[in-house]
């Protein structure tokens, strides 16, 4: 077999092997729809509206209802506990959703960066109401996230008596306070369907009246109104004396004072049916439905997500199980986190200027110097010197500067995208960026400690916390988690950050943290049930680390840091030994990785897809040329057959 028919026999195997796995996927997922996972967060099976890039603005802008919309980032730790609020807010008011609709968008998809960005998205889970037929430049308005769904409800229900106060909302239900001070004119302006008018009298700073109107605003048999109580007059002369009291009006008959067993939204919405029903009224509350065409792009979305899910679930079992109690650091780890960090969580801010910058710049300087790349930090120290001589940088322009050098000096990174392997989860929502970065970051604090003149900037070799300098100003100034963030920065302060005096004291400090993050953090929701926060390290990764007591010998504390953050003990695990590895590799592998690329390319192939297209190429034009070589031959042999037999000449004779 020949070179050109072993690449033929190769593509061949691979494109069927793709179909094979592809159709095999497929009926995996037909077979067990379980395995059809949602997108982030949330999933086809909750009641909140999933919106993306390409379906955010085609539904939110020129919309007949509102939209309130949670910006999440599916690895935030503050997000993962603040679902369960956003689906019960969805479920709770799913009959309102013809008149504001509950969504949510994952700006950890780098799909959907653009969209966040350009909504000023600087923390998460952030939430923002888009108004009825809202239009850009609209970035929609900020709503309080509270402690719960009903703090949230009540939050958007102050919204929604504005917009309606303003003008917006005109086809809602009547949601202002009734101001009139009698009532004996009631009827002269509603509509004919309408056979039970009801008065909520509740306290001025209640939202009682307006969840009961909308929750029942689709009976078009029912109109409720709300009385508050510094209508005086209206309360007086209705003899109300606590709240809430309801009163009914039917058509011909006098008004009616009902009891509420429980004054609560569904203690009043239960007399209400209750008292209907005994007038001999069948009511049936069909709630409205969200669009088709969102439904449907919601499962076409969920649809697209279900081959990777299957992968996920593969690649999950077929993770030996000895790596979810290693205690090691991985290249592909802390590439993953860089990637995350410069490609995606920088570029949500829509403008960097003034501080901002100065954070990207030292940064920037920080990574340049001691971030273990390939090329010798060639890609992050070009970055590094354009953000050092801009004043200023949109997120739009930092993206596409970060992209174009990496295409221009491609392959940077030795795998792809977020892949994880000691910060791997035990689902995707579980552990990944957040662990990434500390991971970064306490490499960065090792490596800073153990190779203190690497490099020359005054600014870091004169400040021995300037890695935690750096590791302060990017999380409250960058990280996406705003709970997180908050978190951090109020613990640096309380334990003095700044106030290292050595390398090392910086080593110890940030492990002390870690270790005050796992405690607060264990037994939390976002604790991933495979990968429980402990006291780190554990003893059967450093049995010197404690005394008898328990206490801690800080001393061998730091001695196995440096040990296991140092550059020679990064694991390259699942990595391409084609791939040039960093520069800051030891010798011994090294010299490891240039004896196998040499054995390589003196008995194996390198091919990439040049040079497959340069072999198509020669083949083709070979083919050409054989060809014409034969029909020359066969021309040839034919004026000779017919000379030998006295033939006529096919040229004309002069």
């Amino acid at each position: 077999m020949n070179q050109l028919d072993l690449i033929r026999t190769v593509l061949r195997l691979c494109l069927l092997n793709f179909l094979v796995d592809w159709s095999s996927a497929a009926s995996i997922a037909h077979k067990n729809p379980n395995l059809i996972g949602g997108q982030g967060l949330y999933n086809a099976s909750d009641d909140v509206v999933i919106l993306n890039a390409t379906n955010f603005k085609t539904n939110v802008y020129g919309s007949t209802k509102s939209w309130l919309v949670e910006f999440y980032n599916s690895w935030c730790g503050f997000c993962y506990r603040f679902a369960p609020t956003w689906k019960a807010l969805a479920s709770d008011i799913l009959s309102w959703n013809d008149i504001v609709v509950v969504a949510a968008i994952d700006c950890a998809d780098d799909e959907n960066n653009p969209i966040c960005r350009e909504y000023e998205i600087m923390h998460y889970p952030m939430l923002k109401y888009f108004s009825v037929n809202a239009h850009p430049p609209s970035l929609g308005i900020a709503i309080e996230k509270g402690d719960s769904a009903d703090s949230v409800r009540h939050n958007l229900i102050s919204r929604l008596e504005i917009e309606q106060q303003e003008g917006r909302g005109s086809t809602w239900p009547n949601i202002a306070p009734y101001r009139n001070v009698e009532i004996t004119d009631i009827w002269r302006t509603t509509s004919n369907n309408v056979k039970h008018f009801f008065l909520i009298f509740e306290n001025k700073d209640s939202h009682l009246g307006v969840e009961v109107i909308l929750d029942l605003h689709t009976i078009n048999s029912l109109q409720i109104r709300r009385v508050t109580s510094d209508n005086e007059l209206l309360c007086v002369m209705n003899k109300v004396t606590k709240f809430p009291t309801l009163i009914a009006f039917g058509r011909n008959e006098s008004q009616k004072v009902i009891n509420v067993r429980i004054p609560t939204r569904q203690g009043v919405r239960r007399a209400i049916k209750d008292y209907v029903i005994s007038k001999g009224v069948n009511i049936d509350e069909v709630g409205t439905t969200v669009s088709h065409d969102v439904a449907q792009q919601n499962i076409e979305k969920v649809l697209q997500t279900t081959l990777a899910a299957v992968v996920e679930v593969q690649e999950n079992q077929e993770q030996p199980s000895s790596k979810k109690t290693d205690d090691y650091m991985y290249q592909l780890d802390l590439e993953s986190a860089l990637r995350y960090s410069i490609n995606h969580e920088i570029p949500l801010t829509k403008s960097i200027d003034g501080e901002k910058m100065e954070v990207l710049r030292k940064y920037h300087a920080l990574l340049a110097a001691y971030f273990p790349l390939r090329r010798n930090n060639a890609y992050l120290e070009v970055i590094r010197n354009i953000v050092k001589n801009r004043s200023s940088v949109t997120g739009e322009e930092y993206s596409q500067l970060v992209k174009t050098t990496e295409e221009e000096m491609s392959p940077v990174y030795s795998g792809p995208s977020r892949r994880w392997i000691g910060c791997k989860g035990s689902t995707a929502s579980y552990r990944g960026y957040p662990c990434g970065l500390w991971t970064t970051f306490h490499m960065l604090t090792v490596n800073f400690a153990l190779e203190p003149h690497k490099d020359a900037s005054q600014a870091f070799s004169e400040d021995p916390a300037a890695v935690l300098r750096v590791m302060h100003s990017y999380i409250g100034t960058f990280f996406g988690c705003a709970d997180c963030a908050a978190h951090f920065v109020e613990m640096a302060r309380r334990n003095k950050i700044f106030d290292v005096r050595s390398r090392d004291e910086a080593v110890l400090w940030l492990w002390r943290a870690h270790n005050q993050v796992n405690v607060r953090l264990s037994g939390d929701d976002t604790e991933d049930p495979e990968h429980r926060k402990i006291q780190y390290p554990a003893a059967e990764h450093c049995p010197t680390c404690r005394y008898v007591n328990g206490s801690w010998n800080e001393e061998e504390v730091l001695r196995y840091l440096k040990v296991k953050y140092s550059y020679s003990s990064i694991k390259l695990d699942e990595i391409n030994d084609l791939a040039t590895i960093n520069s800051n590799d030891s010798r011994a592998r090294s010299e490891r990785l240039t004896r196998e690329m040499k054995h390589i390319n003196a008995f194996g192939w390198d091919l990439n897809i040049f040079d497959i297209s340069i072999c198509v190429v020669l083949y083709c034009i070979s083919a050409v040329i054989c060809a014409l070589v034969c029909f020359q031959f066969a021309i040839k042999k034919t004026l000779k057959k017919y000379r030998k037999k006295g033939h006529i000449s096919l040229l004309p004779k002069v």
